[in-house]
């Protein structure tokens, strides 16, 4: 680090998107640690690690739930419609999420810290080429969303065939496996963006599923399988990061800290026409799919639980929101208490470690105390 560099990492969360990056930053920029901003600065160089994707589970989980919620309610066209519009919201989010990450990517503004680019797109293509056993893909992230797409399929003798990554109708495969590593990565983006913002993947769970949830969760298994595990922020030391709290010397600081400061040497040594250092091709064994039954990617329990417990919780949430606009001053009381003790609920799974203290709390995120407000 130049003597001069006084900038430290800060995990500052977008206003506008939801969505969270690691950066340098300096005292004078008055962006601190854990900061909200209304809109994080075109000029800033991001880093992609947990929490950054994470938060974006939380929408897909109440567009999942939603729809598990409608079965129940088939002749309530007033239920649907309430429901239909918490979809609408949660889907509204997922774009103005994916479509920043998208561009931000592409413009060379936020980058995977720990992501081998050129292992990412290997183990991509070959989910493509030659597919991933669905149940390893459930079983790590303790989701039945692969399964029960095969299930929908007529493969509910445990059977199912292997998923395979299927890119958007008119785009060609070949053409994106020629593509630079950077690029690859960010037109997956733009493939999953532009399958959220299809109608037609709207029509029910299993559509939603299988063209919507399945695709970013495969995404989100090929970030983990090629990232340095110290980005997981999982380490005990990692925990509590807030504002008060100084993060400088945890694991997972100074691993942001080396990794965003040699990518801005590796994009200054491009602007000036030099050329990286090659990969060493012997540094590692070539990737090989794991067949059914071998040994899978595991992740931490804490990464797991957040979709398996939070998701739910954000539901609950959201469709406490949805209350909160109702002139009744009996029923928005009781949707302000569904929202603070959901909120109180995260709060202790991140105090007993069951979830990560990085974990999004919809039911702070739902503003419980403005809730029947005049």
């Amino acid at each position: 680090m130049a003597l001069n560099d006084n900038r430290r990492v800060a995990l500052i969360k977008s206003q506008a998107t939801k969505n969270r990056f690691y950066s340098l930053v300096t005292p004078e920029s008055g962006i601190r640690n854990a900061d909200m901003v209304e809109h994080i600065p075109d000029d800033l160089l991001l880093g992609i690690a947990y929490p950054c994707l994470e938060d974006g589970l939380n929408d897909f989980a109440v567009i999942r739930t939603t729809y598990e919620t409608l079965d129940f309610f088939p002749d309530d066209d007033a239920m649907r419609d309430e429901l239909m519009e918490i979809v609408g919201e949660a889907r509204g989010s997922l774009v103005r999420r994916l479509s920043e990450l998208s561009n931000r990517i592409s413009a060379k503004k936020a980058h995977f810290l720990g992501t081998d680019l050129e292992e990412f797109k290997s183990y991509a293509l070959d989910i493509v080429n030659r597919g991933y056993p669905r149940r390893n893909l459930d079983s790590m992230m303790k989701l039945n969303v692969f399964g029960s797409v095969a299930e929908a399929e007529g493969h509910a003798d445990g059977s199912e065939p292997l998923y395979r990554y299927e890119f958007r109708p008119g785009t060609d495969a070949s053409t994106f496996g020629r593509m630079p590593a950077r690029d690859f990565v960010a037109h997956l983006f733009e493939d999953v963006l532009a399958s959220v913002t299809d109608d037609a993947n709207y029509t029910g769970r299993y559509a939603f599923d299988k063209y919507v949830f399945q695709k970013f969760i495969a995404l989100m298994f090929v970030n983990y399988a090629t990232t340095d595990p110290i980005f997981y922020g999982t380490n005990r030391a990692d925990y509590g990061v807030s504002d008060e709290k100084d993060m400088e010397a945890t694991p997972l600081y100074v691993a942001v800290s080396k990794e965003l400061r040699e990518i801005e040497a590796e994009l200054a040594l491009e602007l000036s026409g030099g050329v990286a250092a090659p990969l060493d091709a012997d540094a590692k064994p070539a990737w090989e799919p794991p067949t059914d039954g071998q040994p899978v990617l595991e992740l931490p329990g804490t990464l797991i639980n957040e979709d398996v417990l939070l998701g739910p919780i954000a539901n609950i949430c959201a469709a406490a929101q949805q209350l909160c606009k109702n002139d009744d001053h009996e029923t928005a009381s009781f949707a302000k208490l569904i929202l603070a003790d959901a909120s109180r609920l995260v709060k202790e799974l991140k105090r007993l470690n069951i979830v990560s203290p990085f974990a999004y709390d919809p039911g702070a995120d739902g503003r419980a105390e403005d809730c029947g407000a005049d």
